[in-house]
């Protein structure tokens, strides 16, 4: 199955919504939020990585697919 994640307008939501609902498509609207301290914790990572240690998504996602699969 693949998954996609799409970013929509607040104004163009209800015509998206009719349009995937003509394709049969399951939709799943999911909200979230972070607290302070998540906050705090995601800006201290970022502040603190090192550029040549970061990963490009397609090899992340291999990795975690392989480990997921162990």
């Amino acid at each position: 199955m693949t998954q996609i994640t799409l970013n929509i307008p607040d104004e163009e939501l209800t015509f998206f919504m009719k349009l995937i609902e003509k394709f049969n498509y399951e939709t799943i609207i999911t909200d979230f939020s972070l607290s302070e301290e998540m906050k705090n914790v995601l800006d201290l990572r970022r502040a603190t990585s090192k550029q040549e240690d970061f990963i490009p998504w397609n090899e992340a996602r291999k990795k975690l697919v392989l480990r997921k699969k162990k």
